[in-house]
């Protein structure tokens, strides 16, 4: 198993940029996923390219990013798992409720989604950077 190049973002850093640029920051963010997970998975979570989400994304009024988040985190999950690289931990459903939330927060809790797969992420890097150097033989 070659070990994929994926980037480490702070997940405290993911949500306080996205506090402080008012969500600016969010589509930056989610093209480094994409990307992430993109070389990771020969795919994108929903299929399509980055660019044709975005616009979705904003054509739907951000609705269509509440399904973007769910594959991001359905996404991760199914790598987890494939891989057997635990404890896999499906995120979806908290994904979902905290994406409809945020329309009543002032999308405050789509800030907490981002955090929270950043985490999955950065926890998944480290699962395969971990079986990788095992394999090699340099951790027993």
């Amino acid at each position: 198993m070659k070990a994929p190049i994926l980037q480490r973002r702070e997940p405290i850093l993911v949500l306080i940029f996205s506090m402080f640029s008012f969500g600016v920051y969010l589509p930056f963010w989610y093209h480094g996923i994409y990307a992430d997970l993109s070389r990771l998975d020969g795919r994108t979570p929903t299929g399509n390219g980055y660019w044709l989400d975005f616009f979705l994304v904003i054509l739907t009024f951000a609705l269509y990013g509440i399904f973007v988040d769910y594959r991001i985190s359905r996404q991760i999950n199914e790598i987890e798992q494939r891989h057997d690289l635990a404890p896999a931990q499906d995120t979806s459903v908290v994904a979902v409720i905290l994406d409809v939330a945020a329309y009543f927060t002032v999308f405050f809790t789509n800030f907490v989604t981002s955090a929270i797969q950043q985490d999955q992420l950065n926890r998944l890097a480290d699962a395969i950077e971990d079986r990788v150097l095992t394999e090699a033989g340099v951790l027993a």
